[in-house]
């Protein structure tokens, strides 16, 4: 059984393999110094290979069409999910807003329910003094007109 030794790059540590998503090279594999920054584009060292061949110029453009697709539907998925997020939000709010409207509800359906037991009670003595006034008022009539 060989075992291959790992490549050693000018840093002193073994070759990583990674992916490139530069605009040239999307896709495309390479091993390099592993202290290489994706960000800045700095290696550690110049330790660097392709693992794959060269791309052809319609892969490349396809590639690009589908990584800056991606990129929107992602942004639009940041969208979305604000867009969620605040909703669920206002519907928190509403259903808070919403059953202190049911309180306030019931405290004057209690008040208005008190008042009218009130007021029945006002309506039967009214009715009972139009009643007495109005058999005293026809027995007057009686006695001065009979």
């Amino acid at each position: 059984m060989s075992h291959q030794k790992a490549k050693i790059c000018g840093c002193g540590y073994p070759v990583v393999q990674r992916t490139s998503w530069t605009h040239e090279n999307p896709g495309r594999k390479f091993k390099g110094c592993r202290f290489y920054n994706f960000e800045t584009g700095q290696r550690g060292c110049d330790a660097f290979d392709w693992v794959d061949e060269d791309i052809l110029e319609w892969q490349k453009d396809v590639t690009n069409h589908l990584l800056s697709e991606k990129q929107r539907l992602a942004m639009e998925m940041k969208i979305i999910k604000g867009r969620a997020e605040f909703m669920e939000h206002e519907m928190k709010r509403l259903n808070e807003e919403h059953e202190k409207m049911k309180v306030k509800y019931e405290k004057m359906r209690k008040k208005a329910e008190g008042s009218s037991k009130i007021k029945n009670e006002h309506v039967y003595i009214l009715i009972s003094l139009c009643a007495i006034v109005s058999v005293v008022v026809s027995a007057l009539y009686v006695m001065v007109f009979a």
